[in-house]
């Protein structure tokens, strides 16, 4: 009865906490896309990724066959592909966001086209402009031939180049986190704060392991219990992450560390310079693109700091939205900039899409972090917008199964 009453209380509590019945896979999902999600993964990309002699870096698979297939990217098909009579060639640019919608492309384009196309994702967690620019000039000289580009980017075209860089100062256009990257000795007292980093971020697999495997995993008691030491590690993990930070910044550097580096006397000016690289980039892009007989589509990424976006589920307000983070303000700042810079793409007949109002009308969960990624719906959402504008093009039309309805006539 004692055992009883305990785990009744807990499942109270868990109730009262979470405002959901406790169950196991549930709490697995939130805490895995808890907000502390990026400091998971600012402890990782250390074993993951690799230097790239001209894209900055791309993803080292521990695996030969997989490596030299994806040339280090998430991609399921060969980057350097030709073109085929009927069938169409797609290629996907930008950072994380693009590279897991990889496979919802994959089906929304089976779905319309008369022969399943070929999708290349060559999205990075961390690309920014002119990560973009300089991937597709890269294929295209190996010899790739791709009928439509799609970049869908922004958040860290705009976020990253302070966060990421400036703030520690190093160039805010190099790749994210370089002075990391090519520092070939970095100090003990780094070295030692990345092996907190990456201990601490270990502990937390075996407890989300735990999570499925442990034989008390279907008591509330043991998930809060368990509750009680995520928030532990999480924070210990975030206290690490800004102490490698301040400790980048007290670090005195070498020029292949920082390059060329300018300070700002007001920080808006690299906000507006960060929106002027990625309209540069976009513009060469499309540039790129019809020099090689491609269709190029930009998309501006959504973000749940775009006032009135969303409105955000109870959920989405407790896992996903913290203004405090300065990654979040560099997003209520930054965003503002590049949807007024991205008129000028418009000005220049490129084929540019706001998207930051997709979600205006949705009313489940989408956004799984304090950053910027989506759910499996989020993410489905977006494709059925992007498609939407894609499959209204004339020369994508001869791909497609039947004939898509073109725009009605105005009614203004």
């Amino acid at each position: 009865m004692v055992v009883i009453c305990i785990e009744g209380l807990a499942r109270l509590t868990y109730f009262v906490m979470y405002r959901r019945a406790y169950d196991v896979s549930n709490l697995y999902n939130f805490m895995k896309h808890s907000k502390y999600k990026l400091s998971d993964e600012f402890a990782l990309w250390w074993d993951q990724e690799i230097i790239h002699p001209y894209l900055g870096f791309v993803i080292d698979f521990k695996d030969e066959k997989k490596n030299n297939e994806t040339y280090g990217f998430t991609t399921s098909v060969d980057p350097v592909i030709k073109r085929e009579p009927g069938k169409l060639n797609v290629v996907v640019f930008g950072g994380s966001v693009a590279g897991s919608m990889g496979p919802i492309f994959r089906e929304a384009f089976h779905r319309v086209c008369r022969v399943p196309p070929n999708v290349v994702t060559l999205g990075v967690a961390g690309y920014k402009q002119p990560q973009q620019l300089l991937a597709l000039t890269y294929f295209l000289s190996l010899g790739a031939e791709y009928d439509l580009i799609i970049n869908l980017d922004g958040y860290n075209d705009i976020v990253l180049p302070v966060t990421d860089n400036y703030d520690i100062g190093v160039n805010p256009f190099f790749p994210r986190n370089w002075n990391l990257r090519i520092s070939r000795q970095p100090s003990k007292k780094i070295l030692a704060v990345i092996g907190k980093v990456r201990y601490l971020r270990d502990l937390k697999e075996e407890n989300l392991e735990a999570l499925t495997s442990s034989f008390f995993r279907g008591s509330a008691v043991f998930g809060l219990m368990k509750v009680q030491q995520f928030g532990l590690l999480n924070r210990n993990i975030d206290r690490t992450n800004h102490k490698l930070l301040e400790l980048q910044q007290e670090e005195v550097k070498k020029f292949e560390e920082t390059g060329p580096f300018f300070p700002y006397k007001d920080i808006r000016q690299l906000y507006d310079d960060a929106a002027a690289v990625w309209v540069r980039g976009s513009v060469l892009l499309d540039q790129l693109a019809r020099e090689n007989n491609m269709e190029y589509y930009h998309f501006l990424q959504p973000n749940q700091y775009v006032k009135g976006s969303k409105v955000l589920t109870a959920e989405e307000r407790r896992t996903a939205y913290q203004e405090k983070y300065k990654t979040s303000q560099s997003a209520l700042i930054g965003y503002p900039i590049l949807i007024k810079q991205g008129r000028k793409l418009l000005e220049r007949n490129i084929k540019f899409f706001d998207a930051t109002m997709v979600f205006a009308k949705e009313r489940e969960t989408v956004y799984v972090d304090i950053c910027c990624h989506y759910n499996e719906r989020g993410k489905e959402v977006l494709a059925a917008y992007i498609m939407d504008k894609i499959v209204q093009n004339p020369r994508i039309k001869p791909f497609l199964k039947e004939p898509q309805p073109g725009p009605g006539p105005s009614k203004n």
